[in-house]
């Protein structure tokens, strides 16, 4: 399992927890998680089970609506708060120069840190970005001096550095936003309110 597949199963039980794995299929099918993070609903399940292994998630009953199954209730337990929390730390500070999955997911869970953690890491992520774009220009220039490198290979970084650019003012823009009081973060969301409350403001 993918650690984008571990943050965003992982991620959404402890958003909608106790929570069955039917409503986690559907609710992240709406995210469009098949488009960009590469999940596909029979991996939702794969990945409870695997959670579940881990002692991330533990089972809290089940539910039974009309005459449909039992369907197993899940919630995460406190190694699995402990594992959500490192890896999306490990998103929020990390630029990755080709995969957008991982600021995806960030996106998606964010509430789940202090307002000030997430302001303080999309300030380093701007600043990051303008270092991976000169990087991408270093890049280029080796392209072009290379003898066995095809010349084609520089729209590899060209279009990895748009990207980048693109990325950075969405940043700029959500820096702001959050410094103007969008969105509620877990500091701000008064003690025994599920994580859920912070997904709407």
């Amino acid at each position: 399992m993918s650690n984008i597949t571990r943050l965003v199963v992982l991620g959404a039980v402890r958003q909608f927890e106790p929570v069955h794995g039917y409503f986690l299929r559907r609710e992240l099918m709406t995210w469009h998680v098949d488009e960009w993070a590469n999940i596909q609903p029979g991996s939702i399940y794969n990945a409870l089970k695997s959670l579940k292994q881990d002692g991330y998630i533990q089972e809290n009953g089940t539910e039974a609506a009309g005459k449909r199954p039992e369907r197993t209730i899940y919630q995460t337990t406190p190694n699995g708060v402990v594992e959500l929390m490192r890896l999306l730390r490990q998103t929020l500070w990390t630029v990755e120069t080709f995969d957008t999955k991982p600021v995806m997911a960030l996106t998606s869970f964010m509430f789940l840190l202090s307002r000030a953690e997430v302001v303080a890491a999309l300030k380093v992520r701007i600043a990051e970005i303008d270092a991976k774009v000169a990087s991408n220009g270093f890049d280029i220039s080796d392209v072009a001096k290379s003898s066995t490198t095809p010349a084609y290979v520089r729209e590899i970084f060209e279009l990895s550095s748009l990207r980048l650019r693109a990325e950075q003012e969405w940043a700029r823009g959500l820096y702001d936003r959050i410094l103007g009081g969008a969105y509620t973060f877990a500091d701000e969301i008064p003690a025994g309110t599920p994580p859920t409350a912070g997904r709407d403001s």
